[in-house]
């Protein structure tokens, strides 16, 4: 059975994150993490992947802190992909590039999300 991460998961990972790389705490729209958070339980998606690129998507997208969502959002889909018995392979200076690439480019969506992360996340031993 899938495990997911939840609210008060997510808002601690961003008070942790916020604490040691400095930016604005809160949330701004406890309604937009919520959402992001549930997408991945909605059961339309076939792969454990497939959900981690919608939770990540829908986390960089609703922007629902104040400050640190991409770093929150990484931080929720590493965790998730953790407790689910996968890993991510690729180093943080890595993950931040792409991430970065993807949001300039107006790319940051299931389309590129999925192979990217079909690339770099591979069952734990």
């Amino acid at each position: 059975m899938t495990e997911y991460v939840t609210t008060a998961d997510a808002l601690f990972f961003h008070k942790q994150l916020i604490d040691r790389y400095g930016g604005a705490p809160g949330l701004r729209d406890a309604g937009a993490l919520e959402s992001a958070l549930h997408r991945p339980q909605t059961g339309y998606y076939d792969t454990l992947v497939h959900e981690a690129a919608a939770l990540l998507e829908s986390l960089v997208q609703n922007h629902p802190c104040v400050d640190g969502n991409r770093r929150v959002a990484f931080a929720v889909v590493d965790v998730f992909l953790r407790i689910n018995g996968y890993s991510i392979t690729a180093d943080s200076k890595a993950i931040y590039d792409h991430m970065i690439k993807l949001v300039e480019a107006r790319a940051f969506d299931l389309e590129h999300l999925v192979p990217w992360l079909q690339e770099i996340v591979r069952p734990r031993a």
